[in-house]
């Protein structure tokens, strides 16, 4: 007796019919989880270099893959345009003031492309709009203005070596401060600067010299008084010359009182000077505590930035980065290396 099926191939029809559409909720579930049916809005944006750029590189915000890059090209002005698309999950991200932002570290690690969006209650930007990055001034100004959700605790590493850039700014200012100062107090020394240092060294060359003009002066009259005094030790001569009508005394008095002016004007320039060499004295009085003042402010300065490059040098990360220097020996013998 043959052996037969009842309604084969109806059931053969529902098993093929079963296999098609679990192949079609297979390839429906890979499409949603590839985003076949997804929409994309896609933006552009410019940088200075192409480095660091690569086609289908993710775009990350806090942590999340919200997009990535699928163009880039170099225009007639010599920036690189890049092309890249927003998920539609995250479209309402992409707000107003939204920057883009190229990290990279020397290790290697943490870097990529990061999106921050706007601050703002307004909509998100249309489909092909710009969007600046922090590469241009646009994008930077955006940040300092506060008006970019920027995160920075995306990358802790990257985090931990930006930080280094604000030290060594500060480094390099409070060196240049120091320069400065020091040029300063080299000009004020010299007597060319504009502070009232230099003014005071300006005056105390000019008091020096008149001081010397004095001690001219004073030598010249001490002279003369040795020779008075050499001549008085011969009193016959001495009462000679003084009782004669042609001597040096009635010389000296009959000359229309210009022994006596002179030696009026010698007395007032000795009272000129010694008034001018009070107000210097007050003035160097009145001027120590600035000059203190430079100098203290000139030591906190050193002493910040022996703190600043020390704290630079204790970072494990900068650690055995910066190569020790060789000394180069010289053919020169120091004073200091000489046998006493």
């Amino acid at each position: 007796m043959k052996f037969r099926i009842r309604f084969a191939h109806q059931i053969v029809g529902i098993f093929v019919l079963l296999a098609i559409l679990g192949i079609a909720a297979i390839l429906i579930l890979l499409g949603i989880n590839q985003r076949w049916f997804a929409k994309d809005y896609y933006f552009w944006s410019t940088f200075r270099s192409a480095g660091g750029l690569s086609v289908g590189m993710p775009i990350r915000l806090k942590g999340f893959e919200i997009g990535k890059l699928s163009g880039i090209s170099l225009t007639n002005d010599n920036m690189v345009e890049i092309e890249f698309f927003i998920m539609d999950t995250y479209y309402d991200k992409v707000l107003p003031n939204s920057v883009l932002e190229l990290s990279s570290n020397p290790l290697g690690l943490g870097g990529g492309m990061f999106f921050h969006p706007g601050k703002g209650p307004a909509g998100p930007l249309p489909e092909f709009s710009y969007i600046p990055s922090m590469d241009l001034d646009v994008g930077k100004q955006l940040v300092e203005k506060g008006l970019v959700d920027r995160s920075t605790g995306e990358d802790p590493i990257g985090a931990v070596i930006a930080s280094i850039g604000p030290i060594l700014v500060q480094v390099d200012t409070t060196l240049l401060s120091i320069e400065e100062m020091v040029d300063s107090l080299n000009s004020s020394i010299k007597g060319e600067g504009p502070g009232p240092l230099s003014a005071v060294i300006n005056d105390l060359e000019t008091t020096t010299g008149q001081i010397n003009s004095v001690l001219e002066n004073l030598d010249r009259v001490v002279a003369n008084v040795e020779e008075l005094t050499g001549g008085m030790t011969d009193p016959t001569g001495l009462v000679k010359k003084l009782l004669d009508p042609k001597g040096t005394v009635a010389t000296i008095l009959d000359d229309d009182n210009q022994l006596y002016d002179e030696i009026i004007q010698s007395v007032e320039d000795l009272n000129r000077i010694i008034a001018e060499l009070g107000e210097f004295v007050a003035f160097m009085n009145a001027t120590q505590p600035q000059i203190s003042g430079v100098l203290e402010t000139g030591r906190d300065a050193l002493d910040q930035g022996k703190d600043v490059l020390e704290a630079v040098k204790n970072n494990p990360l900068l650690r055995r980065g910066i190569p020790e220097k060789l000394e180069q020996p010289t053919t020169f013998q120091s004073f200091r290396d000489e046998d006493f």
